[in-house]
């Protein structure tokens, strides 16, 4: 005869909600949710990490190993894992993360400084400010399971669906970031050789970055083009002479002191190289956040995942495109 547990398991009461995702993570995590939401959980571990952070309670241990705590961090962290690798934007430019409705972010156009004879008057510089004023914009991607979906897959749809809507979070970013910063290029220059990126077309674009006091730091390309750069002889006698090895990783981890971002996101004939500590900000209201939807009439269950940010390039000039490459 099967024990009470067993069957609480099995027979679920006249109009109680269930939530398939939860339950499917549940079984994975061998936690309960309680019947609560993961938004809630997580709103919940937040006040107890309050007292925890100042010092006024010592159960540190029983709070983080928690089944809450598991749950909240598992949901979590499928869906960042999934999402790192495509957060190209950000290493694109400055992030600022604030919990504010908009920020403003002012940019000094530098004034002049003098020689001074000894016993004269020191100028007054003027100084001009204007500013840029951010406002998150929402982002966000629910997917949803079907029950048969739950109960027929071979491997795990839950956690598939929380990876792919990490990865669909990274992918917006990513891509409204870089088409701002294209579309801002305060520098521009056509390849030498139409539809191939070489080392000079690099090299010549960080001339026009340094003219304008800026110093390029990284380089975002298109995979093909990746290549167009691993078969430049150029390249090659560079990575002979003291850089490091392409062959055991396929990778360029610097050229020209600048790191080598590699995105499907960027345009293939548009590679370009930015200053990333003065193109632009990142301000971000909300970070990628996770909580659980149901929908009992289509009997669907599934993770809302959103995030509140928004981009705006600083200066122009901070940033150079190579254009037909």
């Amino acid at each position: 005869m099967m024990s009470p547990r067993r069957m609480r398991r099995v027979f679920v009461p006249s109009g109680k909600r269930t939530n398939l995702a939860i339950e499917r993570l549940e079984q994975h995590l061998r936690t309960s949710f309680s019947g609560k939401t993961v938004d809630q959980l997580h709103r919940e571990l937040q006040q107890k990490m309050i007292p925890i952070l100042t010092g006024q309670d010592p159960r540190l241990r029983q709070t983080l190993l928690s089944d809450s705590s598991q749950a909240v961090a598992k949901v979590l962290d499928i869906v960042w894992e999934a999402a790192k690798p495509n957060l190209i934007g950000r290493e694109l430019v400055t992030v600022m993360a604030k919990d504010q409705p908009s920020i403003k972010i002012p940019r000094a156009k530098l004034s002049k400084a003098y020689e001074v004879a000894e016993g004269a008057e020191i100028p007054i510089g003027t100084e001009d400010y204007d500013s840029v004023t951010l406002a998150p914009k929402k982002y966000g991607v629910r997917p949803l399971i079907s029950r048969e979906m739950v109960e027929d897959a071979e491997w795990d749809v839950i956690q598939y669906q929380l990876a792919e809507a990490g990865r669909a979070m990274a992918d917006i970013e990513t891509e409204k970031i870089i088409t701002q910063m294209i579309s801002d290029a305060g520098n521009s220059a056509a390849a030498a050789t139409p539809g191939t990126l070489a080392y000079a077309d690099i090299v010549d674009m960080i001339n026009l970055i340094m003219t304008d006091d800026f110093a390029a730091n990284v380089i975002a390309v298109h995979p093909s083009k990746f290549a167009d750069l691993l078969k430049d002889t150029a390249i090659q006698k560079a990575m002979e002479w003291g850089g490091p090895a392409v062959a055991p990783t396929g990778k360029i981890g610097t050229l020209l002191g600048m790191r080598v971002l590699i995105s499907t996101r960027v345009p293939t004939s548009t590679p370009f190289v930015a200053d990333s500590k003065h193109a632009g900000v990142l301000f971000i209201r909300r970070d990628i956040t996770a909580e659980d939807y149901e929908d009992p009439v289509k009997d669907l269950a599934g993770v809302a995942v959103t995030a509140r940010w928004a981009y705006a390039t600083l200066r122009a000039n901070a940033i150079g495109k190579i254009t037909g490459a």
